[in-house]
């Protein structure tokens, strides 16, 4: 009973109560992904840190975080394969990639999985929390976010979009 009512709990009622996060940073150098976590999170940001593709998934089905920041080598996966696996969990969810190199990745990669930009390593700060600032508040993310050759406030400068 609540207030004098008796509450419902019938199964329909029951459901697991996750806590919503606005980003997940997947990152595998501890020091890296802390950095980043505590940086992000100066701007009253909710974060969560993973630091390989199994706890990453675990996560984000737990913290269905907005934007997503994927490290291209993890020691269990690489970024795009975790970016696949979890496109299925966070369908509306922003994905930037990072990496200090890439060999063999292309455009169309990139966008078939819905990857937003790609960041060269190390990745500024300032920056970066102005842009997941910015698609923590965007209303098209994921597969519906910005198209091919569309000039958008995320098409130059961080990384830049991979060409």
């Amino acid at each position: 009973r609540r207030n004098g009512r008796s509450m419902d709990t019938s199964p329909r009622r029951l459901r697991l109560v996750r806590s919503r996060c606005h980003v997940l940073v997947v990152e595998d150098d501890e020091a890296q992904c802390g950095e980043m976590a505590g940086y992000l999170g100066l701007s009253k940001l909710a974060v969560r840190m993973a630091h390989n593709g199994t706890s990453a998934l675990r996560q984000a089905a737990e913290h269905l975080p907005r934007v997503v920041l994927l490290d291209f080598d993890l020691p269990d996966m690489t970024g795009i394969q975790l970016a696949k696996k979890l496109r299925a969990i966070l369908p509306n969810a922003a994905f930037i990639m990072m990496s200090a190199h890439i060999d063999g990745l292309s455009e169309r990669t990139l966008q078939e999985i819905g990857i937003a930009v790609f960041v060269n390593k190390p990745v500024p700060l300032g920056p970066l929390r102005q842009a997941v600032l910015k698609l923590v508040a965007w209303p098209r993310l994921g597969r519906d976010g910005q198209k091919h050759g569309e000039k958008g406030w995320f098409s130059t400068g961080l990384g830049g979009r991979r060409r």
